[in-house]
């Protein structure tokens, strides 16, 4: 079957080859297929609302979301990344539920088009909050029972992968940053050259604060000795590691609209890696909390133990607490320095400065400055509030 026969709008005939393939329609054909487009950034992803022929079976689906990628580099990467972790939780026979049900999921080498095909849940589910309200910072902070069915889900996920035996034939590499001295270097290169990048340009250095401009040039000289002490060995010994999603803001989720009613399911798998499980923990609930949300009734750190607990619920031995605060610092570490990348890449102000204060602040929250070993100047981050 042609499986990419199309670049704008899927048809009946395609879907129909589609959904066969899958097992999902054995008698009956799409004859009529509604699209709506869901507005999102990151990829060309539309609700599809499905009519059938009268022989096709009451089963079939009405509704699905189809997800293709977009023509830049980095999309057609993404989607080939995301369409190949799909493909591995199908071969999985005992995945946890967590991703959502996926009935097509396939690459193009040749174009290096991809496309996933996926139940729409939009009637059961919803993200607990949006990606406008995460970004507001103060409508950022969902409900409790929302904030509880994401972090053991993220549990669940993390539970799964830590240290799987099966972790070296997956077709994701372990520290993409951080697994050797070449790629920290790398590593380093670009976030440096984005640091630069951004202070060149007038419209921020003309306000940006001159001790956060120390800060960041203090914490770039202590992240060499950091990767020696606390990465090198991490990976050198390749223990308490997991498949982490990269990306995990509250928006990208799905909870029920009935709290604890069925599954809650993360999205936009488009840059799977094995690596340290406070990467997610720290994206999730630093990135776009302030001091004030994180600590207000001790919510940062009641999640952090609530997930803590659901590792050893589902069976992950030797990681204490103070080995999910060691990777937690670890997270704070890396994603300190995510809003200076994507200032440098083209995101607005109202984006990236005020992330940067919320993660400024858990750093010093966290006393990374100590983990780095590096003579930082002290930061609290809400002093720069707008």
């Amino acid at each position: 079957m042609e499986t990419f026969p199309f670049r704008d709008e899927p048809n009946p005939t395609w879907l129909s080859a589609v959904l066969r393939q899958a097992g999902i329609l054995p008698e009956g054909e799409v004859t009529g297929v509604e699209i709506t487009s869901s507005g999102a950034f990151n990829s060309m992803t539309a609700h599809l609302r499905v009519r059938y022929s009268a022989d096709a079976p009451p089963s079939a689906p009405g509704r699905l979301v189809l997800k293709q990628n977009l023509a830049e580099d980095w999309s057609v990467a993404a989607g080939r990344d995301e369409v190949s972790f799909y493909q591995l939780v199908q071969r999985l026979g005992d995945h946890p539920l967590v991703i959502p049900p996926c009935y097509a999921a396939a690459h193009d080498p040749t174009s290096g088009d991809s496309y996933l095909l996926l139940e729409d849940l939009s009637e059961t589910h919803a993200p607990p909050i949006t990606r406008d309200q995460q970004v507001s910072i103060v409508q950022g902070v969902p409900l409790p029972a929302y904030q509880e069915a994401v972090i053991d889900t993220l549990a669940r996920l993390h539970s799964y992968w830590w240290d799987h035996p099966g972790r070296d034939a997956v077709p994701f590499e372990a520290g993409y940053w951080s697994r050797s001295a070449e790629r920290f270097a790398q590593y380093l290169a670009k976030r440096r050259a984005a640091w630069e990048g951004l202070l060149s340009r007038p419209e921020v250095s003309d306000w940006f604060p001159r001790d956060l401009h120390a800060f960041f040039e203090q914490l770039f000289s202590g992240l060499p000795q950091f990767w020696e002490t606390h990465l090198k060995p991490r990976f050198e010994v390749g223990t308490h590691l997991t498949l982490i999603h990269g990306d995990t803001y509250f928006c990208n989720f799905l909870c029920p609209k009935d709290p604890g009613a069925s599954p809650t399911y993360l999205l936009d798998w488009q840059s799977p890696t094995f690596d340290l499980c406070g990467y997610d923990l720290a994206n999730l609930l630093a990135a776009f909390w302030t001091r004030a949300q994180r600590q207000d009734g001790n919510r940062e750190i009641n999640l952090l133990r609530r997930y803590h607990q659901g590792l050893q619920e589902h069976g992950v031995r030797g990681s204490s607490w103070d080995d999910l605060a060691a990777s937690y610092r670890a997270g704070l570490v890396f994603w300190i320095l995510m809003p200076v990348q994507d200032g440098y890449d083209g995101a607005g102000k109202a984006y990236w400065w005020p992330k940067m204060q919320c993660l400024l602040q858990a750093f010093a929250d966290w006393d990374c400055a100590a983990v780095l070993k590096a003579n930082l100047p002290f930061i609290e981050g809400d002093r720069y509030a707008d």
